[in-house]
């Protein structure tokens, strides 16, 4: 078990010198946070009317998050084969297209979850009115108890997702260096063969039950009162603010963990 531990230590390392690394999360983060304050605030006075953002922010939103994993693909990739984990190749290309497929499945996945999250928070929701949905959280002990095999589904749905999807794309980067003809189906193909081997699946089980424990992290700051700020406004900015900390920190730690663990091989 200690033996398998040992590449958190490495990503740990890989951060440690390569602070850059939390640049592109941070900036996320930021753009996340100044976006819901704007949507929050403008719901909170809206007197129960509906509040939408336009569908050119909203396109511009997720090529804006595109871009932020795009890049960081790329400097995590950059910093293992510094650290000798991963072997360098002079042909860099990378078919963006490609990565942007995985992406928008990925995304739509997330559309889905989030859209069963929804309705499970407005099954709690004391109000009707719009921003009482938005930002209404859980907070008697019935309700806690009652929302947790809902819960469970959300995490575990959204869990699966991250680690397949994301896993993908670091395989795509490794094995794009290659000149595969066909990266999308031979990355996912290379992905199903790599999680055969006993170590590199008890490594990304190891890995799973960490990203588990964050999206538990997510979810219950997303629908749970944690803090005992009476307005719900503040209440609900406070806990998102925690919330894109935390991801913005474990995102970097999270893609190193997969470059570490992911074989670089050429496809059997």
């Amino acid at each position: 078990m200690y033996t398998h531990l040992t590449f958190f230590k490495k990503s740990i390392f890989v951060l440690y010198k390569n602070p850059i690394l939390f640049l592109l999360p941070s900036i996320g983060a930021i753009l996340s946070i100044t976006i819901e304050i704007i949507f929050a605030t403008k719901l909170y006075y809206s007197n129960g009317n509906k509040v939408f953002f336009p569908d050119s922010i909203l396109v511009g939103l997720f090529f804006a998050a595109f871009t932020i994993i795009y890049f960081q693909l790329g400097i995590s990739k950059k910093s293992i084969i510094r650290l000798g984990a991963a072997p360098k190749n002079n042909n860099h290309s990378t078919d963006v297209l490609e990565l942007f497929i995985i992406y928008s499945i990925y995304s739509l996945l997330l559309v889905f979850i989030g859209g069963y999250e929804g309705q499970v928070r407005e099954t709690y929701s004391i109000k009707s009115d719009p921003f009482s949905l938005y930002v209404s959280k859980v907070t008697t002990y019935h309700n806690i108890i009652a929302i947790i095999p809902a819960g469970i589904v959300t995490v575990l749905s959204y869990t699966l997702a991250s680690f397949l999807f994301s896993a993908w794309m670091v395989q795509y980067m490794l094995l794009k260096d290659q000149d595969m003809r066909y990266g999308l189906v031979e990355s996912f193909r290379k992905l199903a063969y790599n999680s055969t081997f006993k170590d590199t699946r008890k490594k990304m089980l190891l890995l799973f039950l960490v990203t588990l424990v964050t999206s538990i992290i997510d979810f219950v700051l997303s629908n749970i009162a944690i803090t005992h700020i009476l307005d719900a406004l503040h209440s609900y900015l406070y806990q998102f603010v925690i919330l894109s900390v935390v991801d913005s920190l474990y995102a970097p730690f999270f893609l190193i963990c997969l470059f570490l663990i992911i074989p670089s091989g050429p496809i059997s």
